[in-house]
């Protein structure tokens, strides 16, 4: 996925599909031909890593595919149609692997993928509210059985809520003035209802000579709030949690970031599996004492996207991939 991840045009299966450092989260997840394994797709977006997986360990390698989006997995259902014999997709959350897996009845997977943020075929449906640069509704929500849209958000919370949040997960210099100019603009024009509304409030609320640096002014407040209404950073925790439990000996752990939230939260929970402590043992709460496993953090540096896949998938230039494996 992305605040990079796909650079297809439009929705539909079919189009231009990059998939974000595919070759590096092929050999991450030490995918080879004939191997009976199993893999979760925890982002499954428009199947295109899943497809990867798919192909580079046929004849036998599986693939659990889930995700939050409904259109998404009508869309990847559509895409990968020739490879469903070793395909399930479920739609699920990141919090609810372990669900998925005791419904399909599996014990372990050899493999865990996610790739974190929102695909394009996302940000290209206006009726999806992800972007400021096409009108529509204010809405972001992934799922969208969910209650609250970022309209009900910007609405609800008051001037500090706001400024905390648009700090928190949008890391914004200009905070304060963006969540003054929201509260203003509801006590004098009534209730923020689409995207474009919110961009013209955000950009006004911008110093001047702050407006044409690298990022539009409203990506930082746009991403806190998608961030928010989905649980992103609570999903994150939870999800690599559910999916570290799942690996089996040998089995790796792969995630792909965008920003450095994402990453950081990665970062510290690979380290807290991985070391360092005294033979990189660490027994997880769920298990017995007694029982100790053994994970080995794969890089140093998280790996990112060269020069040439930066030229024609230019979203690729933020994603950092880190990779963990159970070794005991």
């Amino acid at each position: 996925m992305t605040d990079a991840g796909f650079s297809e045009k439009g929705n539909e299966a079919g189009q231009i599909h990059h998939p974000v450092l595919v070759n590096e989260v092929l050999a991450a997840l030490a995918c080879r031909p004939a191997a009976k394994k199993i893999y979760f797709d925890c982002t499954v977006g428009m199947g295109g890593h899943t497809e990867a997986i798919l192909n580079a360990t046929a004849p036998d390698g599986k693939v659990i595919g889930i995700d939050r989006d409904e259109e998404a997995l009508r869309l990847a259902e559509k895409r990968l149609i020739a490879l469903s014999d070793r395909l399930v997709l479920r739609k699920a959350s990141f919090r609810e692997i372990g669900r998925v897996a005791d419904e399909l009845q599996i014990k372990e997977v050899d493999g865990v993928l996610f790739d974190l943020g929102i695909s394009s075929f996302q940000l290209d449906q206006p009726e999806r509210g992800f972007s400021f640069q096409r009108p529509g509704p204010l809405d972001m929500r992934m799922d969208r059985r969910q209650k609250e849209s970022a309209a009900d958000w910007v609405n609800r919370l008051s001037q500090a809520e706001l400024t905390d949040l648009i700090q928190r997960y949008g890391e914004e210099r200009w905070a304060k003035r963006i969540a003054s100019a929201i509260l203003r603009h509801r006590q004098e024009k009534g209730a923020i209802v689409r995207t474009e509304e919110l961009e013209g409030i955000i950009w006004r609320a911008t110093p001047a000579n702050s407006r044409h640096g690298r990022i539009h002014p409203a990506t930082r407040t746009f991403q806190a709030l998608r961030m928010a209404v989905n649980q992103e950073m609570e999903q994150l925790e939870a999800g690599l949690e559910e999916a570290i439990s799942l690996l089996a000996l040998g089995g790796r752990l792969a995630v792909i970031s965008f920003h450095s939230l994402e990453d950081r939260l990665v970062k510290q929970t690979f380290r807290k599996w991985a070391g360092p402590k005294k033979e990189n043992r660490f027994a997880p709460p769920s298990e017995e004492p007694g029982s100790p496993r053994r994970f080995i953090n794969l890089y140093k540096k998280p790996i990112v996207a060269g020069p040439e896949e930066v030229s024609f998938n230019p979203r690729a230039r933020s994603a950092k991939l880190r990779a963990l494996e159970r070794a005991a």
